[in-house]
């Protein structure tokens, strides 16, 4: 079962956010603040997934501090939804990222895992 840590910046949402994930088998961590990734230490998740859709900056300024230390840089990290000229900012910044819209993230992540 995939590990995963699931990034929005709103807590109610994100409760909806990750009932699909969870659903489909995964073992979700959900947070609505950026201290949370302070507390991975070790214990790296499979992946990391991104809402572009509140506070696209903010997800940049994580997606920015995760990969930034090279012991994390082989975790993807998959952006999901967002407007579109936040997308193609975001894209510009982080090519080598995954992109989808939320209702896919079940969908894109198995192929993650299939991939690995």
């Amino acid at each position: 079962m995939a590990k995963l840590f699931y990034l929005h910046w709103r807590e109610a949402e994100l409760r909806e956010r990750l009932a699909p994930l969870r659903k489909a088998g995964y073992d979700v961590a959900g947070h609505a603040n950026i201290e949370s990734l302070a507390q991975f230490g070790e214990a790296l998740p499979d992946a990391v997934i991104i809402s572009l859709d509140r506070l696209p900056s903010h997800g940049r300024t994580a997606a920015e501090w995760f990969w930034e230390a090279k012991k994390r840089q082989h975790v993807p990290i998959i952006f999901a939804g967002g407007e579109p000229d936040k997308i193609k900012t975001t894209k510009e910044k982080f090519p080598q990222a995954i992109f989808c819209a939320t209702a896919e993230l079940p969908e894109r992540i198995a192929r993650l895992v299939k991939e690995k």
